[in-house]
This record gives C-alpha cells, sequence and structure tokens, in this order.
C-alpha cells in the first residue's frame, strides 16, 4: 500500500479536528492516522463501483522514501538538524523507513540524500542535516 505523506495524520488531529481527516479522505482517498510514531489505522473513502478494498499493512509494505522519513524527523527536531548518524537511529526507530532486506538505513546514505535534495537538505559540517525552513 503506498501513503502520500499528506495522507498521514496525527491521531491527536483526529480527536480534535475531524472534519480536516474527513476533507483528506476526500482528497486522497485514504488517510493513515499516526500514533506513537507508528499507523494505528486506515480510513478509506467508500467506492459505490468497487466496495470495500481489502488491503494489509506490515512493516514492509508501509514505507516512506527516505527523504520522506528525513523530512519527518527533523520536522520535529530542535532547529530541525541532527546528526546523520542519530537521524538514522530516529528514523529506524519510528519504523519510517527500511532497506529492502529490513535494515536501517546508515548515515552515509542519509549524507548522500541531501546532495538529490537540495531543495529539502542542507548538508552542514559534521555530518549535521538540516530541513530547509521554506520546507516546513
Amino acid at each position: 500500500m503506498e501513503v502520500k505523506l499528506d495522507c498521514l495524520i496525527p491521531y491527536e488531529k483526529a480527536i480534535s479536528d475531524a472534519d480536516s481527516v474527513f476533507r483528506a479522505v476526500e482528497n486522497n482517498d485514504k488517510v493513515v492516522l499516526i500514533k506513537d510514531n507508528q499507523p494505528v489505522y486506515i480510513i478509506f473513502k467508500y467506492d459505490a463501483v468497487k466496495g470495500f478494498v481489502e488491503e494489509t499493512i506490515n512493516a514492509y509494505s508501509y514505507r516512506n522514501t527516505l527523504h520522506e522519513a528525513m523530512r519527518i524527523v527533523l520536522s520535529e527536531a530542535e532547529d530541525n538538524t541532527m546528526h546523520a548518524a542519530i537521524l538514522a537511529d530516529e528514523i529506524f526507530k519510528r519504523g519510517l523507513y527500511f532497506q529492502r532486506d529490513g535494515g536501517k538505513a546508515q548515515y552515509n546514505q542519509i549524507r548522500a540524500r541531501c546532495g538529490h535534495y537540495p531543495n529539502l537538505f542542507v548538508a552542514l559540517p559534521r555530518n549535521f542535516i538540516k530541513l530547509r525552513e521554506d520546507v516546513l
């Protein structure tokens, strides 16, 4: 199952602002509610032609791209900055991204991803990674 980044909604927001959750479902056909940095609920839009679509989520099918996972973690970090190794650990700990073999992304992959997405990240000295402020 592929889930776009804007379809991930904090569980607390579903409680406090249910209308925004249903608007997101209308726009995207489905949303995933996140609690404790893990997917806990999926809300699908009913399709009269297809009926209910059965989909299964497991740790390996629920995947962000590495740069999406970096963006999620850095957006919550102090000064939107983290060391690449700590960022890699946090992404793995939260289950936001896994390599194909189920392992965690290495810090050098995190660092290399900055070069591929200069519009999202700034590589600072000593392997610190910063999320660009215009991305927030």
